[in-house]
C-alpha cells in the first residue's frame, strides 16, 4: 500500500498534488501553476515553494500588486 502525501500551494493552501512519497520525488524541481490562485509554485524537498521562475505569458496576480491600483 501507498503512502499519499498532499502537497498544498504555498499561497491559498489549495492542494496540489495528492500522490505517493515515492512519485512526488520524481517530481522535485519542478513548477506547478495552482488552479486556485494561478501562483507558480516549485517544488523542493516534498513541499511547495514561491517560484522564481516567472512565465510572462501566464497571468500571475499577487495581493501585492492588486493593492497597489
Amino acid at each position: 500500500m501507498y503512502n499519499f502525501k498532499s502537497l498544498h500551494c504555498y499561497n491559498c493552501r489549495a492542494i496540489i498534488l495528492n500522490l505517493p512519497e515515492i512519485e512526488i520525488s520524481k517530481l522535485n524541481g519542478l513548477n506547478f501553476v495552482c488552479d486556485c490562485c494561478g501562483h507558480q509554485n516549485i517544488l523542493t524537498e516534498f513541499k511547495f515553494y514561491k517560484s522564481n521562475n516567472n512565465d510572462p505569458h501566464l497571468n500571475i496576480f499577487s495581493m501585492e500588486n492588486l493593492t497597489a491600483f
